[in-house]
């Protein structure tokens, strides 16, 4: 059975440590059924995409009969500040994702997690089923990660051939 080192969990937890170090408000992961929005400030971060950004590279374990898949990957999300203060909030954890704190706090969640950038916010007005404005701004983040697939792997110590007439 194959395993990754870093799952999609951890990322989300990851930036939710980022995000909750800056900002005082809930903060909950997109694409939730049946699930309504929180009452007054919050933040909700959704995955958008995983692209490769090198080729995948192989170490084998003969002694353990496996071998360790790895590529560095992108994972970006989008980040939705919503209330009265989330163009602050969207300005601070936007720019804050560009400096050099955004990496060590994602140095200190133990997994090979970094960030790579992060676009200027805008506001994306939302109306509610009641037809009431809720401010919300917006805007889009990457980070590096390395996970590694690890999978059984057979492997021979000695070979014997022999002619197969035809």
């Amino acid at each position: 059975m194959a395993a990754i080192s870093i799952t999609e969990a951890q990322l989300y937890l990851a930036l939710w440590n980022f995000i909750t170090s800056l900002v005082d408000c809930p903060i909950v992961q997109g694409n939730q059924n049946r699930v309504a929005m929180p009452a007054g400030d919050f933040i909700v971060m959704t995955a958008l995409n995983r692209v490769g950004l090198a080729t995948t590279t192989q170490d084998y374990d003969p002694a353990n009969s496996r071998v360790s898949n790895k590529q560095s990957k992108q994972w970006s999300a989008q980040i939705d500040c919503y209330g009265s203060l989330s163009a602050d909030r969207a300005a601070t954890l936007a720019e804050m994702m560009r400096t050099p704190y955004a990496a060590d706090q994602f140095a200190t969640s133990g997994l090979e997690i970094a960030p790579l950038f992060a676009t200027d916010h805008h506001q994306m007005a939302l109306v509610t089923g009641e037809e009431e404005y809720v401010e919300r701004w917006t805007f889009e983040m990457a980070l590096q990660y390395n996970p590694v697939i690890t999978m059984p792997q057979d492997f021979a110590s000695a070979l014997s051939a022999s002619v197969i007439p035809l």
